[in-house]
């Protein structure tokens, strides 16, 4: 009966350690593989999120009702929208006159975060947001176009992005 030599046992310890060392790399890449494609869902998810939530309560409010005026963006919007202040169930009063709350702020503060403002207290909505522009187009006095961008480094240091772009009417 014969066994293994010394030379063919460390052979074949050097061709498992080779097999391990490839495997481990293998995971290793594949884990920042999944990483990184996670980051193009997650903005796309900030982003969808974030428009979604202030064409909603934007398309309630009234041009008037805005700190922007026709032809004029900016970072930040201030408005108002149509709210029960008495108590009565209606938005209307007894005059006949809307009921508006209290200012509504969306803006980017210096973490990157859309936050909403009303009442003094802030949420966040979405974080990595880059960029925030609200503008009111010229050509209607009824329309408010939002721009965001969000951003956000994968572990190598490339930057990805997604953007949208909104355009809504408010009511009249």
């Amino acid at each position: 009966m014969r066994g293994l030599t010394i030379v063919e046992s460390l052979i074949s310890v050097l061709i498992l350690a080779v097999i391990m060392i490839g495997l481990g790399f293998a995971v290793v890449a594949g884990r920042g593989v999944v990483a990184t494609t996670d980051i193009p869902t997650q903005l796309r998810q900030n982003v969808i999120f974030a428009v979604s939530y202030m064409v909603r309560e934007l398309r309630q409010t009234a041009p008037e009702k805005t700190n922007l005026t026709i032809g004029s963006s900016s970072n930040a919007i201030a408005f108002k929208v149509p709210r029960d202040n008495n108590g009565d169930g209606s938005v209307v009063d007894n005059s006949g006159n809307i009921e508006w709350s209290a200012d509504i702020i969306y803006a980017r503060n210096g973490a990157g975060q859309l936050t909403r403002t009303s009442g003094g207290i802030t949420k966040i909505i979405a974080p990595n947001i880059a960029i925030l522009q609200f503008s009111r187009p010229v050509a209607e006095d009824s329309l408010i176009q939002i721009d965001i961008t969000a951003r956000k480094a994968d572990q190598q240091g490339r930057w990805l992005q997604d953007s949208e772009q909104a355009i809504l009417k408010m009511r009249n």
